[in-house]
């Protein structure tokens, strides 16, 4: 190895590196080098063969070398650099074939990076670590997103086969009160209808909506009125407003039951002769919903509230989805439900 930066004949400057480099042969003749390397190999000044400076085999440097003398493009490597006084530095290296001049024929440049200070090599694992991690991800996304599309697939199945059930069983009490045509059972089959009717028109909302987790009341609250008013037979005097309000599936559920007991109770009780009607409106409040069921009728007695058993299940319903039952004589009888949607706000809208 010589004294200085520029090899005789190589006409190559290596200060401008900040790193040890080396100018090679093929057959690992040291041709130059610049200051960072002659300060890594000291007291050493003369070493003729890279072999002697690595703790790597003649054979793998020979192999390194040969590989990198095929392009001008630096191939990525590593050695063991055995200084002398010192212990074996392990070193990132690249290694390039310089373009020949003044005949000097197939020689590298050699570049020694400390594996402590390579930037661009930590750079680089972290993005590799990276890359694992997003694909890896991306995989557990699509394995997701396969297990939603089964779990929706379901969901669906299963709000088809509740609503056939519940079918069904309308059909069996229809057949079973045809049986016994007296007003007592008369009376039980049609209640028990009314309420199978109202929970049939829930399921054949969520079984249309796509999504089985929300429902708008507009899908299903006119048509639990107009069964109830339809059983009474006083379909044409109730008038209902539903809007296209968005609820939770439990809040549907019980929000149908309660609909038709109120109405239920507002045509047998509430209705005077020839004369008054029914109003069922649903409309915000505040952050929540109020329905409001509305006869002309007397109203209720004083100092009671209640004027069947439909009023014990009413208010059985609210307590289970939190909701406030309000019962005032008001030019009749209004029955109010205060109740939250269970959606947060972005989910309303």
């Amino acid at each position: 190895m010589t004294g200085s930066a520029s090899h005789e004949g190589i006409g190559l400057d290596l200060e401008f590196l900040s790193e040890p480099a080396l100018i090679v042969t093929v057959a690992g003749e040291v041709l130059g080098a610049n200051s960072s390397a002659r300060r890594l190999f000291a007291p050493a000044t003369e070493i003729p063969s890279l072999f002697t400076l690595l703790e790597e085999s003649e054979e793998e440097v020979r192999s390194y070398l040969r590989r990198a003398s095929g392009s001008t493009t630096s191939l990525v490597g590593a050695m063991t650099v055995v200084a002398a006084g010192g212990a074996p530095t392990r070193f990132r290296t690249l290694a390039a074939r310089l373009r020949a001049r003044n005949g000097l024929g197939a020689a590298l440049i050699l570049r020694l990076l400390s594996v402590h200070d390579d930037q661009f090599s930590i750079l680089n694992r972290r993005i590799r670590e990276v890359d694992q991690q997003l694909r890896q991800r991306l995989k557990e996304n699509a394995l997701l997103q396969e297990a939603l599309a089964d779990n929706r697939v379901l969901v669906r199945e299963l709000q088809h086969r509740v609503k056939n059930n519940v079918q069904q069983m309308l059909s069996l009490i229809r057949m079973s009160g045809a049986k016994d045509p007296s007003p007592g059972v008369a009376e039980v089959i049609a209640t028990a209808s009314r309420r199978l009717q109202a929970m049939a028109a829930i399921q054949e909302a969520l079984y249309q909506n796509a999504g089985a987790s929300t429902v708008s009341a507009a899908d299903f609250l006119g048509q639990v009125v107009e069964g109830a008013a339809l059983s009474c037979g006083a379909a044409d005097r109730v008038q209902s407003a539903i809007p296209d309000v968005p609820m939770t599936a439990e809040k549907a559920h019980c929000l149908a039951l309660i609909a038709n007991e109120l109405v239920t109770n507002a045509c047998k009780h509430g209705l005077n002769g020839a004369v008054g009607g029914i109003r069922v409106s649903l409309a915000p409040e505040g952050a929540g919903l109020r329905l409001d069921v509305q006869d002309d009728g007397p109203g209720f007695e004083e100092g009671t509230t209640a004027r069947s058993s439909g009023l014990t299940l009413v208010r059985a319903l609210c307590r289970q989805i939190g909701a406030r039952l309000e019962i005032v004589n008001e030019q009749g009888a209004r029955c109010s439900v205060h109740f939250q949607s269970g959606l947060s706000a972005p989910e309303r809208q």
